[in-house]
């Protein structure tokens, strides 16, 4: 007598089946075909193989989280099996070769005789493919108005033909591992480049800044302006977002703050010292804690002393999500923000709150003279009775801590005006005005 199974076997069945599945693109794993391919190599019937990714995924996923980067995943499997359709290819494998989607394998064989698979064939579909899924990837950037680089596409591709001394599903991984390494030569490769360029710019200091208003909507006036940086890479990295999360993703981050921090003074006050609009406005500045001890640095001083700067027009601003260290680096770093940066008359602004990195009672034990309150999360507010309640808890929060509010991202009328209502005194967004460059 067999012993009763203590197993729901529909249910195991279902956990196998999507465990060989890839929840990102949706797309079968590769190992699920290794036979069927085999039995194609057995024939004496080549294989085109392409293996398709987005070269520049890390980056996206830093700029635009995992999700954005799901999606233009899903996207571009999506798109493919349509594109196949259009250009009469009929017999494919198209697998994910790992879970999360980051690279699609493209198996192309014909059984029935019609289409010849040889180099030309090969290297034909491989820059349709490549620019086909390009385009549309850079579409849905622009659809979603996001604030990135586009995704650039990378085709690698290679007949596998019947090899008799070597079994065929061995050759198969042979060739996916193949097609991986020179994935990762050329990643290698773009990166050194973009190392090698933005290395060039620091050293340079080829950074010039725009200026966003911040207004003290109460007293109808400009209270202070926030510095962005424009950097010369060009292929969107001009925009701050992406210039930075390249740095971080090169570990340049610390080195291109400082030019950052010393360019934005130079060119704030030096233009101040101009125009008495300026007189007494407040100069919002971008830091990462690690990049705080060019506070300290004679150049910066120099800089402070030369322009006859009080310090407490300097606001050193960071996001949020820099609270969020283990508790060893908080606590290095909160003693910096506290004992040092405070003392020598440099006012914090914590950026981004809300947007769930850390809690509030982190960004309360750093007690900062300004919160500022996250675009995303006040867009559209007006008619959003989550954010709205949101928004009031965290404008509550800062009157306890003796902190000022900023509201980022006011763009439209009736935005604006449940800020009002709701007390909220300083804002910034291009309602107000789009960044400006002085000359």
């Amino acid at each position: 007598m067999n012993p009763k199974l203590n197993v729901d076997l529909n249910v195991e069945y279902l956990k196998l089946k999507s465990a060989l599945y890839d929840h990102v693109n949706g797309l079968p794993l590769i190992d699920l075909f290794y036979k069927d391919i085999s039995k194609i190599l057995d024939r004496r019937l080549p294989v085109a193989f392409y293996y398709i990714t987005i070269l520049n995924g890390e980056e996206l996923e830093k700029i635009l989280t995992f999700q954005h980067l799901d999606q233009l995943l899903y996207e571009a499997a999506s798109k493919l099996r349509l594109l196949l359709s259009k250009i009469g290819i009929e017999e494919y494998i198209l697998a994910s070769l790992s879970p999360g989607g980051e690279a699609l394998a493209l198996l192309v064989f014909d059984t029935k005789g019609q289409i010849m698979i040889d180099k030309e064939f090969l290297e034909r579909n491989r820059e349709i493919i490549r620019e086909e899924l390009q385009q549309r990837l850079n579409n849905y950037i622009r659809r979603e108005k996001l604030n990135a680089p586009n995704p650039i596409v990378l085709v690698i591709e290679r007949i596998i033909e019947s090899a008799p001394t070597i079994r065929s599903e061995r050759q198969v991984a042979r060739e996916i591992d193949k097609l991986k390494y020179e994935a990762r030569k050329i990643l290698e490769r773009e990166d050194y480049d973009k190392r090698s360029a933005l290395v060039r710019m620091i050293e340079q200091r080829d950074i010039s800044f725009v200026f966003q208003p911040i207004v003290n909507v109460k007293e109808k006036l400009i209270f202070g302006f926030e510095a962005l940086a424009r950097g010369s890479l060009g292929s969107g990295y001009n925009e701050p977002e992406a210039l930075f999360a390249l740095a971080e993703s090169l570990n340049l981050l610390k080195d291109l703050e400082k030019v950052c921090a010393l360019n934005a003074i130079d060119m704030f006050f030096n233009f101040a010292q101009k125009s008495k609009k300026l007189d007494n406005k407040r100069l919002f500045i971008n830091l990462s804690p690690p990049s705080f001890t060019v506070l300290l640095s004679d150049e910066f001083w120099d800089k402070i002393n030369n322009y006859k700067i009080s310090p407490n027009f300097v606001v050193i601003e960071l996001t949020e999500k820099f609270l969020s260290y283990s508790s060893e680096e908080n606590e290095a770093y909160f003693d910096i923000l506290k004992r040092v940066v405070k003392q020598l008359g440099f006012e914090i602004a914590v950026d981004d709150v809300g947007t769930g990195y850390s809690t509030l009672e982190r960004v309360a034990s750093l007690n900062p003279h300004y919160i500022k309150y996250d675009r995303v999360l006040f867009k559209n507010i007006h008619k959003d009775p989550v954010k709205q309640e949101l928004l009031k808890t965290i404008f509550d929060f800062s009157k306890k801590i003796n902190s000022k509010l900023i509201v980022e991202g006011v763009e439209n009328n009736k935005d604006y005006e449940f800020a009002l209502k709701l007390g909220i005194e300083f804002m910034q967004g291009f309602l107000f005005g789009r960044p400006l460059k002085f000359v």
